[in-house]
């Protein structure tokens, strides 16, 4: 994998729960590295969880699903992050 491949990883995660999951179809980390693999950028579960730990200590609005539907998903209704403020 090249340099370039590794520093994009926490960004195609952060875009595949944004645009895949949701509180009814949560994604495991499994599913994400899986996708990533797919797309032929090398990574693991471990790497997955790690870089979720960053987005969410950085206010991400990602929740941890409990129940028969684990994963995770991106929590859109609750996203304080994004918010475009009104700039002049």
């Amino acid at each position: 994998m090249n340099k370039t491949a590794k520093k994009t990883i926490i960004v195609h995660i952060l875009k595949i729960l944004y645009c895949y999951s949701s509180s009814d179809y949560p994604v495991t980390q499994t599913f994400i590295a899986d996708y990533l693999n797919d797309i032929d950028i090398a990574c693991d579960r471990k790497t997955v969880g790690r870089n979720m730990k960053y987005l969410i200590d950085m206010g991400l609005p990602i929740v941890k699903s409990q129940g028969s539907k684990r994963g995770y998903y991106y929590d859109i209704e609750n996203d304080k992050f994004f918010i475009r403020k009104n700039i002049k």
